[in-house]
């Protein structure tokens, strides 16, 4: 079933997308980022400083202005005095200008310093925007106008005075300072004096409780800016550990593991950055690399196994080559003298008969039977001989066709006849009544049946019977040569079909055969996708089985005992 997808499905799959790559932040992302949370916070605390500066400046100013007024107002205050003293000595020592003049000025000049600090402190106050204090400020200037007023009244009486000491009136000079300028003036001049001098006093209280209140606020404001920057360090400490340190000391571990050889091991950074990126990049090429051990270790197990393998077939073709050889050059012997023996005995019938001048019909009769004989063999071993040669150099050909094992059987049956009747043995054949019918070369099965028959006959004690049965199991023709001779050894049951082996000397009987003819009925049998072995008595002899599959369209079997 379809389902539709609205835009507005889509447009949310877009958003958490964008949301997505936005939350994936680069590590140079993070480390730029934390400078910046570095840089800002120095710049923050940079800024309180200089703030908190900037306010202590203004305070210090502020002190050190009212500090600079008091003095000012001492001054003015000791040179009022001296100014009053001074008009005081008038009544006394008769009129000093100089004296008188001088007093005055440094009075003046003392309240003009103050007039200028108060106009500068104004002036401070007024760029920080302070009103109040300017109005203050204001205030203290008047009252240094007052001052001015004043003195200029105190030198109108001054000049009184001096008129009525010039005239000789001494009562009345007592009576303008006394009247005018001891009570009135002097009273006037000490209350604007300690009215100033209060102000300042307040000014320079108020400044040392607002200084006190900025350094408390300052010591509040670094308290809080030592917490905000332990937060901010512990913070930052925390996303180093988490982004970077723990995952390069994850990313160590995993080179360590690695250079130990653990390539199983995997780096485990969940982190979208370069450092997420380079954990999956050598888990993928520790992966690869493990991938490439294995290939390598496998080839190299492998390769070992092939050569121990090439290693075992060599030493066993080794083996079976110096058998071979040995086998060969046994058998060449005996070959040599099986075939001397033969070649002696005709060369000595012959012999005898040409220079033997009594030599009767029935002599000759005899020597030749014994030579015809003699013949046979050489021409067995001779053949033997050739048939190895051919079948290893493929000449042999198979010509196979539907043949019935009951005629092959009889063929081989009467061509073992007179070595049986020789040798005092019975051949006792079984097969069934229904023929066995094989695809196959008649006269090569025929010759595969002869040869191990050919071999219990004369290795069979005298007066025992052969055994030659003929039966079908399990869709194969089974055929079965038993005798009651010495047997095989155990590990002679398959070394019996190697070229050139033959069994050793058992009970005064020679070896068997030429040590030909098993390997060629095996090759016989192989040719018609057969087998053949060989099977121990247990109460003594051996049964040679040769068995192939039958032809299950030309026959039907059922075993039968005749």
């Amino acid at each position: 079933m379809l389902t539709r997808t609205s835009p507005t499905d889509v447009a949310t799959d877009d958003i958490l997308t964008n949301c997505e790559r936005q939350l994936r932040m680069r590590f140079g992302t993070k480390l730029a980022l934390s400078l910046a949370v570095v840089v800002l916070s120095a710049g923050i605390v940079a800024l309180s400083l200089l703030a908190f500066l900037r306010i202590n400046d203004a305070a210090l100013t502020e002190m050190r202005a009212s500090y600079d007024q008091t003095l000012a107002i001492k001054t003015i205050e000791s040179a009022a005095n001296d100014y009053s003293e001074q008009i005081a000595e008038l009544l006394i020592l008769g009129p000093e200008l100089s004296s008188v003049e001088a007093s005055r000025d440094a009075l003046l000049d003392a309240i003009g310093t103050m007039e200028a600090s108060i106009e500068a402190e104004m002036e401070a106050f007024m760029q920080v925007g302070d009103l109040a204090e300017v109005r203050d400020e204001e205030t203290e200037l008047l009252v240094m106008a007052d001052l001015r007023s004043i003195i200029e009244k105190i030198e109108r009486m001054r000049i009184k005075v001096g008129i009525a000491l010039f005239n000789d009136d001494r009562e009345e000079a007592r009576r303008i300072y006394r009247d005018d300028v001891e009570h009135r003036l002097d009273d006037a001049l000490d209350y604007l004096l300690a009215t100033s001098v209060q102000r300042e006093i307040q000014e320079v209280g108020g400044a040392i409780a607002s200084m006190d209140v900025l350094i408390e606020r300052m010591r509040v404001s670094a308290y809080g800016l030592v917490a905000v920057m332990a937060v901010l360090v512990i913070l930052l400490g925390v996303f180093f550990f988490r982004s970077v340190l723990r995952p390069v000391e994850a990313l160590s571990k995993g080179t360590d593991a690695v250079a130990n050889g653990d390539l199983g091991y995997r780096v485990q950074i969940k982190q979208r950055d370069e450092l997420g990126r380079l954990a999956d990049q050598f888990n993928a090429m520790t992966a690869k690399i493990a991938q490439q051990r294995h290939a390598l270790l496998t080839a190299k197990s492998g390769l070992e196994a092939e050569v121990a393998a090439r290693t075992v077939e060599l030493e066993e073709a080794a083996t079976r080559h110096k058998e071979l050889a040995e086998g060969r050059a046994r058998v060449l012997a005996d070959l040599s003298h099986e075939l001397r023996t033969p070649l002696t005995v005709i060369r000595g019938k012959a012999e005898i008969a040409l220079t033997d001048p009594d030599t009767t019909a029935e002599y000759m009769r005899t020597a030749l039977e014994r030579v015809r004989v003699k013949a046979e063999q050489m021409s067995r071993l001779v053949d033997d001989m050739l048939f190895v040669a051919r079948t290893e150099a493929g000449a042999i050909p198979i010509e196979r066709q539907r043949i019935n094992m009951q005629d092959v059987l009889a063929d081989t049956l009467l061509d073992s006849e007179e070595l049986s009747r020789r040798k005092d043995i019975t051949i006792r054949p079984h097969q069934p009544t229904e023929p066995i019918v094989v695809q196959g070369d008649a006269e090569r099965l025929r010759q595969a049946i002869l040869i191990p028959l050919d071999n219990a006959v004369r290795i069979a004690p005298a007066g025992s019977v052969v055994h030659v049965d003929l039966t079908c199991e399990q869709g194969r023709a089974v055929v079965k040569v038993s005798d009651c001779g010495p047997g095989f050894a155990a590990e002679e049951t398959e070394r019996a079909f190697s070229r050139f082996w033959r069994g050793p000397a058992r009970s005064g009987k020679s070896a068997r055969g030429s040590g030909l003819g098993l390997a060629i009925a095996r090759w016989i049998m192989e040719q018609h996708d057969g087998t053949i072995t060989i099977e121990n008595h247990t109460e003594g002899g051996a049964t040679v089985r040769l068995d192939m599959p039958v032809d299950a369209e030309g026959m039907q079997s059922k075993e039968v005992t005749p």
